[in-house]
């Protein structure tokens, strides 16, 4: 594991990535975690599937009991959602707190499924909730809070910010998971060094990718999401890799965790 001024010293000492490279990096890297990426999906999916139900099946039948003869009655609906959902509204900002908290611990998961699966190393199921051990998830709880604080203020300042902020968030996941050892502060501020660092290349690959990812959608009638929305996910790695590396190969979580 690196320190931090280690870290920092291989950031800013990092050599420009060919794009090409990265792009043909990515997709030899799909190939190898896509069934990963589908359980991911799969398992962020039933995740949201509580709360979805829970929260829309009240909401289709007050619109339901609201129309009439094909017509809406907005103000009517608008009375009834403040009736059905004003008191409880906090309660459901937290809920949908709670599952993003729990969802962004399987892509944190994830992101050490792809380490594991880059170096050859054998995975399994459970790998992708190794940051709800009790031993992790308290730093990795106070992270995720850090890090949805960092991207609304983001939001609040505007557009222009959070169109910056974006890159080193993204950053800031594989920062943590490689370097769970540093502290919160010091985790963002690496992920904000190596966004900076490789900012435009990074926001190039979103775009583009984004893109892509939208086309792909399209033509599989929203099949596509499934198997290639974890795409995304792949330069940072990439990139971390490229800039940072992980230095001597470290034990496998099993035998860590043993």
């Amino acid at each position: 594991m690196y320190s931090f001024q280690n870290l920092v010293n291989k950031i800013q000492s990092a050599q420009p990535i060919d794009f090409g490279d990265l792009f043909n990096n990515s997709l030899d890297l799909f190939k190898k975690v896509w069934i990963q990426g589908l359980l991911l999906q799969l398992f962020s999916i039933l995740i949201m599937l509580p709360f979805i139900i829970s929260f829309y099946l009240p909401y289709i039948d007050i619109i339901l009991e609201n129309s009439s003869n094909g017509q809406m009655d907005t103000i009517a609906l608008s009375q009834a959602l403040v009736d059905e959902y004003g008191t409880s509204l906090v309660w459901v900002y937290l809920l949908l707190l709670g599952v993003s908290v729990v969802s962004s611990l399987l892509y944190l998961g994830f992101y050490k499924i792809i380490k594991e699966m880059d170096h050859g190393n054998q995975v399994s199921i459970s790998d992708f909730f190794y940051f709800f051990k009790s031993s992790h998830i308290g730093k990795a709880f106070v992270f995720l809070l850090a890090y949805m604080g960092i991207t609304i203020i983001a939001a609040l300042l505007c557009v222009f910010p959070l169109i910056y902020a974006v890159v080193p968030l993204m950053f800031m996941l594989p920062v943590f998971v490689y370097n769970s050892h540093l502290s919160i502060s010091e985790i963002i501020k690496i992920g904000f060094a190596l966004g900076n660092k490789k900012w435009g290349i990074t926001f190039l690959t979103l775009i583009l990718n984004s893109i892509l990812l939208y086309v792909i959608i399209l033509v599989t009638c929203g099949l596509g999401s499934l198997f290639f929305s974890f795409f995304l996910y792949l330069p940072q790695y990439i990139i971390y890799k490229k800039v940072i590396g992980f230095g001597t190969p470290e034990p496998t979580f099993q035998e860590v965790d043993s």
